[in-house]
């Protein structure tokens, strides 16, 4: 009798923990320190600070300080806001180990099926360096677009259109930030927002999306290497 009591509060907790305290207004909040960041870089170009060609092919420093900064923004925003823990709330808790090895194999799966689809409609994916790769696409770049589309969005609207609805607006809205030029690449960020929306709703974990964002990442940019 006890232990069913324990499940049933361990369930209730979890079910609570998924429940989102914020709001659409949060996600403008977010959008708005993003158009304010765009702003600032501008103003950066227009007094010289930075470069028109650094803008718009910025180097390692300049995207680790972009990515840190939107990390943080949308941390305060919701720490600010509602002083309530964030971390956990985004989803960022360690997955039963079975998520966490699915998700890296899954992400070398994913990359080898994206980078053959590519490479059949003749495209390719853009060669960067190894500090580019570890530092940004392995590790902030993850933590940013996961919190957000995953951690902060998936959940808010689950709320209204259930867990498949979700995954699927969060990886169009995921393949439309990344502003994809052709129908190849379209495809390619839609598929592989589904499969990390997919993992978070199974594991109930953010970071399980990460490990297979991260080692998506990895295997895709790796493989233009060579």
């Amino acid at each position: 009798m006890e232990t069913m009591r324990a499940r049933r509060s361990t369930t209730s907790e979890d079910l609570a923990h998924e429940k989102p305290y914020w709001n659409y207004e949060d996600i403008g909040v977010f959008f708005l320190v993003l158009v304010f960041i765009g702003s600032i870089l501008r103003l950066f170009v227009r007094f010289h600070l930075l470069s028109r060609s650094e803008l718009n092919n910025p180097s390692v420093l300049v995207q680790f300080e972009l990515l840190s900064s939107l990390s943080l923004a949308l941390y305060l925003v919701l720490k600010v806001r509602y002083h309530r823990p964030v971390l956990r709330q985004l989803g960022w808790v360690w997955p039963r180990p079975v998520y966490a090895v699915v998700g890296l194999i899954a992400g070398m799966f994913l990359a080898s099926g994206v980078a053959f689809y590519l490479r059949f409609r003749n495209q390719s994916t853009p060669q960067i360096g190894l500090m580019e790769l570890l530092l940004l696409a392995v590790l902030l770049g993850p933590i940013l677009e996961e919190s957000f589309f995953r951690g902060c969005l998936l959940p808010l609207l689950a709320q209204t259109t259930g867990n498949l609805g979700a995954v699927i607006l969060t990886a169009f809205l995921f393949a439309l930030f990344h502003r994809p030029g052709n129908l190849a690449h379209w495809v390619s960020f839609t598929a592989t927002g589904l499969a990390y929306g997919w993992i978070r709703v199974v594991s109930r974990s953010t970071t399980a999306a990460a490990l297979m964002h991260a080692s998506y990442n990895f295997a895709v940019f790796l493989s233009a290497m060579f």
